[in-house]
């Protein structure tokens, strides 16, 4: 089991997209895409987010007025099959 974000879930309900989300919140986009996605190079179908600030988790809890923990959810590992391949550097 992993834990992932659901911002995009929550905002997405409020009809935000990706873009708006990261110019009210001030965010970079690298930032935006990272929580967004809840992954650790902001790729849609990339590895698992290991890291995020508190800061940027308040900042996004406030903007939805709950509480940070409610941003966070255990999903289940994806299968070494279903991973993306990881591309050379």
């Amino acid at each position: 089991m992993s834990i992932r974000l659901r911002v995009r879930e929550l905002f997405e309900q409020q009809a935000w997209t990706l873009g708006k989300f990261q110019r009210v919140l001030g965010l970079s986009m690298s930032t935006a895409r990272r929580v967004w996605y809840s992954t650790s190079d902001g790729r849609e179908d990339g590895p698992p987010l290991k890291q995020v600030s508190l800061d940027v988790l308040e900042k996004i809890a406030d903007r939805l007025a709950i509480a940070p923990g409610d941003l966070l959810e255990k999903a289940a590992d994806r299968p070494a099959a279903e991973r993306p391949a990881s591309s050379p550097q």
